[in-house]
């Protein structure tokens, strides 16, 4: 299925942004967001896997990858559900079925609860629980400053944080059982993905870990799945959602560690619910 790149104005307080997305497939739409810093191009996989049954739509995040940054951007995640609202109000998309992960997943489930009767059904992607203490942490030192220094420093910064997000979890601690290293190519599509988004990288990111708790997926009033996979580098925090107690519409779906069963359950899920 080929996949195509495109722009589409989106209309936000403060002024109008060009939104880049990749889109493939015919039929009911999906939209599917991207966790930080990437952009579309890393959900390629997803669309590749389900574009053959539905519409897939992957924006790039503002101020990520392709698409414009925030006119008036913010401290939490409203302004991204706004932008949200705009980039589906553009495309002519009335109800849909929304995918995100990690802090696609968090921008996912802030939309669901301002706009539940759009959604026919919400997928959720490496969403977990933190405590406050982690909260805290992360936001002290998981956030290096990337702006340029005439020393190129900056870069050797990057780079160490794009190779340590494949290794444990936060990337700046030693893990006590640390990962295979990643395939280079794979660290320096992240390393860039953080240099394009540049100084303000971090701003997505922080409301996103912010948003991380496990009452604001309870809460949620639309059907729901929680993909749950084995590898997963969050699996500790993903494992605290089963000290909660759930509603019957929200679903904890659990998969095994490969791409392959991974990707077999985002597709049962997706077609379930078509």
């Amino acid at each position: 299925m080929r996949i195509r790149k495109a722009y589409v104005d989106t209309p936000l307080a403060g002024g109008v942004i060009q939104t880049h997305y990749r889109t493939a497939g015919e039929g009911t739409p999906l939209v599917v967001l991207h966790p930080s810093p990437m952009s579309s191009a890393f959900m390629v996989p997803v669309i590749n896997v389900v574009s053959d049954a539905c519409r897939v739509l992957a924006p790039d995040t503002p101020g990520y990858g392709a698409s414009d940054p925030l006119p008036e951007p913010g401290d939490d995640l409203a302004p991204y559900v706004a932008w949200l609202e705009s980039f589906v109000d553009a495309l002519g998309l009335d109800s849909f079925l929304l995918y995100g992960s990690a802090t696609g997943a968090q921008i996912a489930i802030e939309f669901a609860h301002a706009h539940p009767g759009r959604l026919k059904h919400l997928v959720l992607d490496n969403a977990v629980h933190f405590t406050d203490a982690e909260r805290a942490d992360i936001m002290a030192r998981y956030f290096p400053d990337i702006a340029p220094r005439d020393d190129g420093g900056h870069l050797a910064d990057t780079w160490a944080m794009a190779k340590g997000l494949f290794r444990g979890f936060p990337w700046y601690e030693e893990p006590e059982t640390p990962l295979p290293e990643p395939p280079l190519a794979v660290v320096q599509a992240t390393a860039l993905a953080y240099l394009v988004a540049g100084e303000d990288y971090a701003r997505a990111y922080r409301a996103a870990f912010n948003n991380e708790r496990a009452e604001r997926v309870q809460s949620l009033t639309v059907p729901a799945t929680v993909l749950r996979w084995a590898g997963s580098l969050l699996r500790y925090q993903a494992d605290r959602f089963d000290d909660f107690t759930w509603p019957d519409h929200i679903t904890m779906k659990p998969s095994e560690q490969s791409p392959e069963a991974r990707f077999a359950a985002l597709r049962e899920v997706i077609i379930e619910h078509l």
